[in-house]
């Protein structure tokens, strides 16, 4: 009689290991496939494990933004906002030319991503330029509503650029404000402007003070950067704000990469690290309100002004960060 028991077992055996191997690599693809989902959110965002939410703030000007040679596009700055909403939780434009809001605000409601904005109405001596920027951001507004929009600026420097006196900037701020209440909008109108130029009668025109308060332009060594930039503001910004009932930002603070030096203040990389270790956590801390400066290199700055211009991003213009980011949440 053949013994027919072995030839059974061995066959039971090696259909045993094939179902355990097949079983292993089903496993195996599922395991990975959970992975990369984990590394993925539900909108589409890859997470980059060495960018934090640390930064209150980030000011942002669009690639190819700047008029009339409009070239930005949707799909650039939804990539933009991919990594930046990484960042933080709020960003400052400059204007409205280009349909840079438009595309910001789209961007940060097909991500769905937890992000306001700072628009800005750009002013400068140029009555059409106001004008055109005025419409836009109406526009805007009637199109996305108030909700992504933490408040407006009159203008930027204005003052520091001496290209509109100090009532018709007055003048501009409460029109705006008026007309955002006739539309039945709550919205807080600013203007921002170097730290010397903030007085108290400024601050008696804004909803909410918003400064920009540069260690760089101050000659300051990078040791010393983030103790004088939080001296500076609450001495000269923050203290005269909150007697007069308001709240203070500071507009713009950060640290260039390349370009000439400041007396004590020199352009690196390193510095830029230095800074960002020994101001951001500690803004954090003191709950101190602030806009770094800035997201992302602007190389036609370079080519019109000076390279030190052009050179004061958080990121690369392949939106590779130049420096490691501090891990402590921004509030």
């Amino acid at each position: 009689m053949v013994n027919t028991k072995t030839p059974r077992r061995m066959r039971n055996i090696i259909i045993g290991l094939v179902v355990v191997i097949v079983l292993a690599v089903v496993g195996g693809v599922i395991g990975y496939l959970v992975t990369r989902n984990k590394k993925t959110s539900h909108n589409g965002i890859t997470i980059d494990p060495n960018l934090h939410q640390s930064f209150w703030g980030i000011n942002y000007t669009p690639l190819k933004s700047q008029y009339p040679g409009c070239g930005s596009k949707q799909q650039d700055i939804t990539d933009d906002i991919k990594v930046l909403s990484q960042l933080t939780s709020r960003l400052r434009l400059y204007g409205m030319d280009c349909n840079q809001a438009d595309y910001t605000l789209q961007a940060i409601q097909d991500l769905k991503v937890n992000m306001q904005v700072i628009l800005t109405i750009w002013v400068d001596g140029n009555q059409t330029t106001y004008q055109r920027q005025y419409d836009q951001f109406f526009s805007v507004l009637q199109r996305f509503g108030p909700n992504q929009i933490y408040g407006v600026s009159v203008g930027n420097e204005a003052f520091f650029r001496k290209e509109i006196s100090h009532q018709q900037l007055y003048s501009r701020i409460s029109d705006v404000r008026q007309k955002i209440q006739g539309l039945g909008y709550h919205i807080p109108v600013t203007t921002s402007d170097l730290g010397s130029n903030y007085t108290p009668e400024l601050i008696g025109q804004v909803d909410f003070s918003m400064a920009n308060v540069h260690p760089y332009f101050a000659g300051t060594l990078v040791k010393d950067a983030a103790n004088w930039t939080f001296s500076y503001f609450q001495e000269n910004i923050a203290r005269q704000s909150v007697a007069a009932g308001k709240d203070a930002i500071i507009s713009e603070v950060g640290w260039a990469t390349q370009g000439d030096p400041d007396q004590g203040a020199v352009a690196s990389v390193p510095n830029l690290q230095t800074f960002l270790d020994t101001f951001l956590c500690q803004a954090n801390q003191q709950k101190v309100k602030y806009f770094w400066f800035e997201a992302m290199d602007e190389p036609w700055k370079t080519q019109q002004f000076t390279l030190l211009e052009g050179n004061w991003g958080l990121l690369t213009t392949d939106r590779k960060p130049k420096a490691t980011i501090p891990n402590c949440q921004a509030s």
